[in-house]
């Protein structure tokens, strides 16, 4: 399997944004299974802890949009989290899909794909830097810190990251509003890239990325059109909820 490294060396990456999310229900084990089947190097998926201190892959601060359950999932346990139905919110044959652990997930790609880990801005109150430590924690357990990207919009997450100088990589998510160069945001936070959505990515976003090799992720690239407008503003990630249909893309503008 390629390391985040050799990646970084390609022309263009496709990245699963949460699993095959166009094709099964988002953050799951089928979505994630689906796009390792397209053939996708990069799976990106998102965290939450539990009140048990466990991190499972889910999206949203509550349960209702994903899931047959209520309420916020960090006033969750790990155990209750399981009991629930994470599947038949987008299709009655995905009943009974589950919340898989982070570990799970790691068992899933381990050398089939690198894994790009959101890490979401903290609720009031929390103590976020321990839930970053615990989230590095299980990375470096696993094995995969060679394999794990972690982003985040919420830039002091990533500035504490980059602190504990454990060879974790790292790439900032460009807040709606922030208006500063690529270059000035990646020698604030510390990361090595860059990700934002398709509409961020301004030409003069795209000069700054280009003067300064930045290697630049972009979101949601479900079409042909966005990943050509992608690709000739210097993004090298391309972060689809299709990813067969976009490797097939990149496969056609090849030939």
């Amino acid at each position: 399997m390629k390391s985040l490294e050799d990646l970084v060396s390609l022309p263009h990456v496709v990245v699963a944004h949460r699993g095959a999310s166009g094709n099964a229900p988002e953050n799951t084990l089928t979505a994630i299974g689906l796009a390792l089947e397209a053939g996708a190097l990069m799976i990106e998926i998102d965290v939450q802890l539990t009140t048990d201190e466990q991190i499972v892959v889910f999206h949203d601060p509550s349960l209702e949009r994903t899931s047959n359950g209520h309420g916020e999932i960090c006033r969750s346990s790990s155990a209750e989290l399981k009991k629930l139905d994470a599947g038949s919110w987008f299709g009655e044959r995905f009943r009974g899909e589950k919340i898989p652990l982070l570990d799970e997930v790691f068992q899933l790609i381990r050398g089939r794909a690198c894994i790009n880990v959101e890490i979401k801005p903290p609720a009031a109150g929390e103590d976020w830097r321990k839930r970053i430590r615990l989230i590095t924690a299980a990375t470096a357990a696993a094995e995969m810190t060679p394999f794990t990207l972690f982003s985040s919009f919420h830039h002091d997450s990533l500035r504490y990251l980059n602190s504990l100088k454990q060879g974790f990589h790292s790439a900032a998510l460009l807040p709606s509003g922030d208006q500063r160069p690529v270059s000035e945001v990646l020698r604030d936070t510390g990361c090595q890239a860059f990700v934002c959505s398709l509409r961020q990515l301004t030409p003069e976003l795209a000069a700054d990325i280009a003067a300064h090799d930045i290697f630049t992720g972009v979101y949601t690239i479900n079409t042909g059109q966005e990943a050509e407008l992608a690709l000739q503003r210097h993004a090298r990630g391309l972060v689809t909820d299709f990813p067969e249909r976009i490797l097939h893309y990149l496969e056609t503008r090849a030939q």
